[in-house]
């Protein structure tokens, strides 16, 4: 006669460490399902001799067009003249959600608006951008409105005008908007793209206008032929941070990184963040 064992179920994550069950030591006792703390953090502080010049590594970098753009090109030119062994890449921040990239150890870092998250995940401000209103330099109906490159659009030819937005997930809204309602004023949202960049090239090419970082806009207005004016509205400036798993708060190769990447942001800081 046979006998069959039932399977034995999985393991719940370590509930002390938030490290899976092939990364705890005791396949049976949650009181000795985690490796001793000194042993972990031991484990992820990596090698305290860190040396840029003769590191050879990939870091992943998370966020928007807007540092792709704007700070990826002279963090990587620093990186290469200081450590010509590591490699960056930067994901699309619409490619999933931060908290899961970083616990998933999918990214090393991110580059993203202020944001609520877990007490595993440190953060650190890094720039401070406020927007502007972008438009075709030839618009016609601002051109009949008397409205020159520089000056602000009235509120009632802000709102009239249809207008393009940035938005990853597909939401026709963001915060114009909520700025507008607090005034009992409203937009038309035409177009949502998950690029700042592709929303100045549809600016640019039709009579939509748009609010973008005013730090993207200066820098492709020329190359796009395009108009910067103030906001009718007042939008709060955004606050963007650097985040990490702060199992790499003392990691002496992320530490470096993140001093680099701190260095690079702050030039285009409207203001210390």
């Amino acid at each position: 006669m046979s006998v069959r064992l039932a399977a034995t179920p999985p393991r719940p994550a370590c509930p002390r460490c938030r490290f899976g069950p092939a990364d705890c030591r005791s396949p049976t006792s949650r009181k000795t399902a985690c490796r001793p703390k000194a042993q972990i953090e031991q484990a992820l502080a990596g090698d305290a001799s860190f040396d840029p010049s003769k590191a050879e590594r990939l870091f992943t970098l998370y966020g928007a067009d807007f540092f792709s753009s704007l700070t990826m090109p002279p963090l990587f030119a620093r990186i290469a003249a200081r450590a010509p062994g590591i490699a960056l890449r930067l994901l699309d921040s619409a490619t999933g959600e931060v908290e899961r990239l970083l616990r998933d150890n999918a990214i090393d870092a991110a580059l993203e608006r202020r944001m609520a998250m877990p007490d595993w995940v440190s953060s650190r401000p890094v720039l401070l951008s406020s927007f502007v209103a972008v438009a075709a330099r030839d618009h016609a109906e601002i051109g009949r409105a008397g409205v020159k490159p520089g000056d602000m659009l009235p509120l009632a030819l802000f709102c009239r005008l249809p207008h393009a937005l940035r938005s990853v997930d597909g939401t026709m809204s963001g915060m114009v908007d909520d700025a507008l309602a607090e005034i009992g004023a409203s937009r038309r949202v035409m177009l949502a793209l998950p690029h700042f960049h592709s929303v100045a090239v549809a600016v640019a090419r039709s009579d939509l206008i748009a609010a973008l970082p005013r730090q993207m806009a200066a820098a492709i207005a020329d190359h796009l032929d395009l108009a910067l004016h103030p906001l009718p509205v007042d939008v709060p400036a955004q606050e963007l941070r650097l985040y990490w798993h702060r199992r790499h708060d003392r990691h002496p190769a992320h530490c470096w990184l993140r001093e680099q990447i701190v260095d690079i942001v702050g030039t285009i800081s409207e203001q210390p963040a």
